[in-house]
């Protein structure tokens, strides 16, 4: 683990034990003074609210003081069952409180899509949204949509986007946003956008869970600026006991994070939020109880460091990314899932050498002049444009002369390398290449990993060890679908898709 990583989970662990327990919230209790506000008094009568998650742990016990302060509390749950059965729990103690289930998975863009409309159906007034949803994961799954379910539900639809389809009646109500978050996230920055989404890397669960916090906490921050007439902010429960917590921690893990907050020590600096007077929150704050804290605790000391922080572009990508996702730029339901399958393919075939196609070529209609257009260049062919290699078989000698021709990426310049291969299996997909720089013979090996069969359109080359890879195609461009199938297949043979680079292929100009 690098220092950095160490210093942040480190003092995010000691700090907790200190602030995010049972104890910490009766000592923030008690700064609160003898003329602070006394939730349980309020009045909120005609005030309408909507809390995703509301049917367990922080979310219902949220709902529950609503609900007794008057108020309309719109449940947003997946379960008509378990949504039904925290209803009539809450309809125990409260008898007269006005409850509306709404069903859906707000991991799901239709069903968010959905919910708001189903809302917008029945009020034009918003006086607090409370996006708590969420699920700690040991595994990596998907939604019905394709999408990771801890980033779908805890960042993508669950909270961006339900939030923006609200914002709108939210500034007309004046009302107020909260983003019920982690401490988790002081372990990390936002990852980059593909690991975000779980289209690369490994994937652990409490780690992604942790990485998705921070997101909520910078999205609640940029939000806060954007939409000033709305009250936006992220809140840490501290380390309550719910069922959510019993399930992802167990009962050894669970130990470590006693004394445990009952679920309203939890939700008690929630409900201030929601009832306070509007000049008493900080907007864009992320809160414990009921202060705004620090979001960065990874330096010495527990300074704020550097190595939790995004930089301006790295947060203007995170919520440009946002937008587009949920504006038909994301990726569709089948293509996510391909490249899922061929993230968890490329992990396993990693481990070992890279292995050629399956199935056999015809040698002969493999011959003739591919464009490289995509590739892992090899210490030849760094910084090119134009690159071509044109097969040719000689039957004489019984193997493939290769002519590979290329410019200087300024086009000034044009070189050519000689080559000679030689199928060395019965499928002829692996080949022994020689080509000679001036009185040195170069040896490689060289394997077609992908080829398309029926019409020799396209090609993946590379070699055992991955040292290099080469997408060619019989036109100096492809269409993207089929550029981006390509980079998958060479993902699910071990390859990192991300590191191949395109190819210029500039002809026109040369005209």
């Amino acid at each position: 683990m690098p220092y950095a990583q160490f210093a942040a989970t480190s003092q995010f662990f000691l700090y907790g034990k200190k602030h995010f327990t049972k104890t910490g919230y009766e000592r923030h209790r008690r700064a609160y003074g003898s003329n602070a506000l006394d939730v349980m008094s309020v009045d909120l009568t005609g005030k309408k609210f909507i809390v995703t998650g509301a049917n367990s742990g922080c979310g219902k016990e949220l709902t529950k003081f609503l609900a007794g302060r008057g108020a309309t509390v719109f449940m947003v749950c997946r379960s008509e069952a378990r949504a039904e059965a925290a209803k009539q729990d809450i309809l125990g103690e409260f008898a007269d409180a006005n409850l509306e289930i709404l069903l859906g998975d707000v991991g799901t863009e239709e069903d968010v899509r959905r919910l708001w409309c189903s809302f917008a159906e029945k009020s034009d007034t918003l006086d607090g949204l409370v996006l708590n949803a969420g699920t700690l994961l040991n595994e990596k799954q998907l939604t019905r949509e394709g999408v990771e379910v801890t980033f779908a539900t805890h960042l993508l639809f669950g909270v961006f986007l339900l939030g923006s389809l609200a914002m709108p009646t939210l500034t007309r109500s004046s009302g107020r946003c909260i983003i019920v978050t982690s401490a988790g996230m002081l372990q990390y920055p936002f990852p980059n956008w593909e690991i975000a989404a779980s289209l690369k890397g490994t994937y652990d669960g409490t780690v992604r869970y942790s990485q998705m916090k921070r997101g909520q906490v910078i999205l609640a921050s940029k939000w806060a600026v954007q939409y000033p007439d709305v009250k936006i902010v992220s809140v840490h429960p501290g380390w309550t006991k719910t069922p959510g917590t019993d399930e992802a921690f167990g009962e050894k893990m669970s130990k470590h994070f006693e004394p445990w907050r009952s679920t309203w020590e939890g939700v008690e600096g929630m409900a201030w939020l929601l009832c306070c007077p509007l000049g008493q929150i900080s907007s864009g704050a992320f809160y414990l109880d009921r202060l705004p804290q620090v979001q960065h605790m990874a330096g010495a000391f527990f300074s704020e460091g550097s190595y939790t922080k995004n930089s301006p572009a790295e947060i203007a990508t995170m919520m440009e990314k946002l937008e587009s996702w949920t504006n038909r730029g994301m990726p569709t339901p089948d293509q996510l899932r391909t490249i899922s399958e061929a993230v968890v393919a490329g992990k396993v075939a990693a481990k070992a050498k890279c292995q050629p196609l399956g199935c056999a070529i015809d040698l002969q209609r493999f011959m003739g002049k591919w464009y490289i257009i995509g590739s892992i260049p090899s210490f030849l062919d760094k910084h090119i444009a134009n690159g071509v290699e044109e097969y040719v078989w000689n039957d004489q000698q019984q193997r493939v002369d290769i002519t590979f021709t290329y410019k200087s990426i300024d086009l000034k310049q044009t070189s050519m390398i000689l080559q000679t291969a030689r199928p060395i299996n019965e499928n002829q997909t692996f080949w022994k290449l020689k080509l000679k720089l001036g009185p040195i013979a170069v040896k490689l090996q060289y394997i077609i990993i992908g080829c398309d069969t029926k019409h020799y359109s396209t090609c993946i080359v590379g070699s055992p060890r991955r040292k290099f890879l080469y997408l060619m195609a019989r036109t100096p461009t492809v269409e993207a679908d089929i550029y981006e199938a390509m980079k998958l297949q060479a993902e699910a043979a071990g390859y990192d898709r991300f590191k191949i680079q395109d190819q210029p292929q500039t002809w026109p100009l040369l005209n």
